[in-house]
């Protein structure tokens, strides 16, 4: 499985593997990010994976091309030989109460299940963070069922409120900021994906696990006033 390494511009490098299938690419992003992250900080200024690609960010006034190319391979082949690290699994509460979900009856109706069912299979599902992006915070989550992959709306909100759970092809993501937005919303969380305030200011990054668990509207109530 090789990777292309490209210049992005004369101050960006981006890696990917044009061969690799969805897991293997989700593993060699995750493993390649981190080795840089660990052990690369004086040469690259920012690290950005995403789905099957990173993106490295650099000073042109320090290195050359070369220099840089020279050292994603070498980065590169140390990923290689590096155990795995254990990925960090968070446990996000979801409330699927109908006061929070314009859109579950439409995904429920599209595919021929019951509104439990969808609940069911999106709350039973184990997820995993692709990448940031969209927004400050905003995870893309591979590993939703099949049964549930629903194509976006075909109008967007100029809306959606913050720690709304929706649906975007076959993705699964959560809306870090109050935004526009075409995903189809599906649930709520009273958890903040991006805090300003704190460092690091997103909750989640990629190669992050993630579950949902459903809770009542009374839960997501308090929980918000707790946080």
């Amino acid at each position: 499985m090789m990777a292309v390494v490209q210049p992005l511009g004369d101050s960006a490098a981006i890696i990917n593997w044009p061969d690799a299938n969805d897991e293997e690419a989700a593993e060699q992003v995750a493993s390649l990010s981190r080795e840089l992250r660990d052990h690369w900080q004086e040469s690259f200024e920012a690290v950005v994976p995403a789905f099957a690609s990173v993106t490295l960010h650099y000073s042109p006034l320090k290195f050359s091309w070369s220099q840089i190319d020279e050292q994603i391979r070498i980065a590169m082949e140390c990923s290689r030989v590096e155990t795995p690290a254990e990925s960090r699994h968070h446990e996000i509460p979801v409330c699927y109460a109908s006061e929070f979900v314009p859109d579950l009856d439409i995904v429920a109706t599209a595919h021929g299940l019951t509104v439990q069912q969808v609940i069911a299979l999106h709350s039973e599902a184990q997820y995993t963070v692709r990448m940031i992006g969209f927004s400050p915070g905003f995870p893309y989550l591979s590993g939703l069922p099949k049964q549930l992959a629903t194509p976006r709306r075909s109008t967007p909100r100029l809306k959606v409120p913050a720690g709304a759970v929706a649906i975007g092809g076959r993705q699964t993501g959560i809306y870090s900021l109050e935004t526009p937005g075409g995903w189809h919303i599906i649930g709520r969380t009273p958890v903040a994906m991006f805090r300003p305030d704190l460092n690091p200011p997103c909750l989640l990054r990629a190669g992050d696990r993630v579950s949902f668990v459903p809770m009542s509207v009374d839960g997501f109530y308090n929980t918000r006033e707790s946080l």
